[in-house]
C-alpha cells in the first residue's frame, strides 16, 4: 500500500457539548511519504489530536482528509485499511505469541470471522522478517522486553497495511539504544507517519516536519530547523532554551535551563 497525503483542517476537539476545549482549531497539510513530529508539554493536546487521526475522538470541529477522503465518512473496515495506530501503553500479560499479534494486523482484510488465508500468513511473516521479529515470532508478548514489544505492535499496524500510520509516544519507558532502533525502523516504513515525541532533539532529528501543540493550540507547523527556534520552544516549555548546532554532523541540539 503506498503512502498517503494527510490534511487537516480546524481540527478542534472538546469532552461533550458542554466541556471545555481540549484542542482549539489546528490544520495542516503533511505530504506522503513525510514524518510529522506532534511535540509540546504535557497537557498540550496531542494525544487528542492523534486519537482524532485514527478515529477514536470525532472532532467537534473540522476535517481529517486522506487522500481527500474524510475519515469519518469511510466505512470502519475501511477506515482501519487506511489508518493504523500505535498506543503509549500495550498490554503484556496475555499469552498470545508476537506472529498471534501481528496476525491481528489482518483483521480489518478478512472477510467477516474468515481465518486468514495463505495471502494474510505471507504478509506476516514478510513484515515479521521486516521488523527483525521473526526469531521472536513463536515467543509470547509477555516474556518480551519493553522495546521487543513495542516493535511488535509496530509490526502488528505494518502488517494493517494502513497508508498513514500514527504513534503516541512509542519511545515512552525505552532506553536510547531501543529509541533509536524504534525510530529507525519506523522510518525505514516508507508510510506517512504521525508521531508525537516526547524528546526534541531526537524530533528534531527523526522528523520530515514538526507540529508545536501549546495549551491545545497549534504553535507552530514546518521543517524542524523553521520551527524550533530558540524563542518558540522557551515559550512553548517555559523554559530556558539554548540551540547548538553540532560541528561535525551539523544537527541541532538543544539545551535547557529553568526559568528562574
Amino acid at each position: 500500500m503506498s503512502a498517503a497525503e494527510l490534511q487537516v483542517k480546524d481540527v478542534s476537539w472538546q469532552a461533550g457539548t458542554d466541556g471545555q476545549p481540549i484542542l482549539h482549531p489546528v490544520s495542516f497539510h503533511l505530504k506522503a511519504g513525510r514524518i510529522l513530529g506532534i511535540v509540546g508539554p504535557n497537557g498540550a493536546g496531542k494525544s487528542t489530536l492523534l486519537r482524532t487521526l485514527y478515529r477514536y475522538h470525532k472532532p467537534s470541529g473540522g476535517r481529517v482528509l486522506i487522500d481527500g477522503q474524510d475519515i469519518w465518512q469511510m466505512a470502519p473496515r475501511e477506515a482501519a485499511r487506511t489508518v493504523a495506530a500505535v498506543l503509549q501503553e500495550q498490554s503484556n500479560d496475555f499469552a498470545l505469541t508476537v506472529r498471534d499479534v501481528v496476525t491481528l494486523g489482518r483483521l480489518p482484510h478478512r472477510l467477516g470471522f474468515s481465518t486468514p488465508g495463505r495471502r494474510c500468513g505471507e504478509i506476516v511473516e514478510d513484515v515479521l522478517e521486516r521488523t527483525d521479529l521473526t526469531r521472536l515470532a513463536d515467543r509470547s508478548i509477555g516474556t518480551l522486553s519493553g522495546g521487543e514489544r513495542q516493535r511488535a505492535m509496530v509490526a502488528r499496524a505494518v502488517a494493517q497495511a494502513p497508508r498513514v500510520i500514527v504513534l503516541d509516544e512509542p519511545t515512552n519507558h525505552l532506553d536510547i539504544h531501543h529509541q533509536l532502533e524504534l525510530l529507525e525502523l519506523v522510518r525505514q516504513l516508507g508510510m506517512t507517519v504521525v508521531v508525537s515525541l516526547h524528546d526534541l532533539n531526537v524530533a528534531s532529528s527523526f522528523c520530515d516536519d514538526i507540529l508545536v501543540l501549546q495549551n491545545g493550540h497549534c504553535r507552530a507547523f514546518g521543517p524542524p530547523e523553521e520551527v524550533l527556534t530558540e524563542p518558540l520552544v522557551s515559550g512553548a516549555f517555559h523554559v530556558m532554551a539554548q540551540l547548538e548546532t553540532l560541528s561535525r554532523s551539523q544537527s541541532r541540539h538543544f539545551s535547557f535551563q529553568r526559568n528562574s
